[in-house]
């Protein structure tokens, strides 16, 4: 049996898969948590052990597993407080669990700056008739975005 953890906001999408196989041969059972519902440990040898804690229908439902591969349609950083998960992520890639989206992407996109550095290099790659850009600008902290503003006010 194959176990898929999907890390989102719970929105029935498990029903999608109930009674489905993997190859045919092995039957998938879906774990679905929110970030903040899980916690994790990983091992260099490659095994994860996820424990999840959710409340389900007024009831809280405690389990432990040891996910196959994973799905995750949730936001891994926030600047919200408490809600970077980033070091989940990086769990999951220290054990190589294997992503149905790629754990690279997921944590690279949770700092939008460094993204859109990435489309920047496409951009000077292909230029701006084949990869438009919205032009952006980028400052360390806002400190320095205030500074930068007054001085122009001032000239």
């Amino acid at each position: 049996m194959g176990v898929l953890f999907n890390v989102a906001i719970p929105t029935g999408r498990a029903k999608l898969f109930r009674g489905k196989k993997v190859q045919g041969d092995f039957d998938i059972k879906v774990e679905q948590a929110e970030f903040s519902e899980i916690n994790l440990v990983s091992h260099a040898s490659g095994t994860c052990n996820v424990d999840m804690q959710v409340i389900r229908n007024g009831t809280k439902v405690v389990r432990s597993f040891k996910p196959d591969f994973v799905l995750i349609r949730q936001h891994a950083f926030s600047m919200a407080e408490n809600e970077d998960f980033r070091n989940l992520i990086i769990g999951l890639q220290y054990a190589g669990v294997a992503s149905i989206n790629s754990l690279d992407s997921i944590f690279n996109l949770c700092d939008k700056p460094w993204a859109f550095a990435q489309l920047i290099s496409c951009y000077k790659k292909l230029g701006p008739e084949k990869f438009p850009l919205i032009e952006q600008t980028f400052y360390p902290n806002y400190k320095d975005m205030v500074r930068i503003e007054v001085c122009l006010e001032i000239m």
